[in-house]
């Protein structure tokens, strides 16, 4: 995973599933959110920002005080439940996006504090599993 280290900045993970850049994040003020609300997934509550865009969106965010930092091993930002069964309280919330493999539902989280809060709840990491990332 790149490393993102300009003081002042909060870091945003960004995820490149299918193609396409997701993230999700609350982003302070109007002027922000305005030159976002074109990526924003109202039904997925997340931003999906396609390649062409990035780099300028990236930009903008940056002197905005965010810094978006693209994840490369997405393996270790995975955790799976077995479907039909209770799900930690938050791992919709702290999920980007969701897909199903076999009997068990898949969960990129935004960061891994949701990871280890998932897997604290009784999510399991997907690197702990036999399974193959669907993403």
């Amino acid at each position: 995973m790149a490393v993102f280290h300009r003081a002042g900045h909060e870091q945003v993970n960004v995820f490149d599933v299918d193609g396409i850049y997701l993230f999700k994040h609350y982003f302070e003020g109007e002027e922000v959110f305005a030159r976002l609300k074109q990526y924003y997934n109202n039904q997925q509550y997340r931003f999906e920002v396609s390649p062409e865009d990035f780099d300028e969106i990236q930009a903008f965010l940056d002197t905005h005080g965010y810094g978006l930092v693209l994840v490369d091993a997405l393996d270790l930002f995975v955790v799976v439940v077995r479907k039909y069964t209770a799900h930690p309280d938050n791992i919709f919330k702290k999920s980007v996006i969701q897909r199903s493999v076999d009997d068990y539902n898949c969960f990129l989280m935004v960061d891994q504090v949701a990871v280890v809060q998932a897997v604290y709840e009784g999510a399991t990491r997907l690197t702990d599993t036999n399974l193959k990332n669907p993403f």
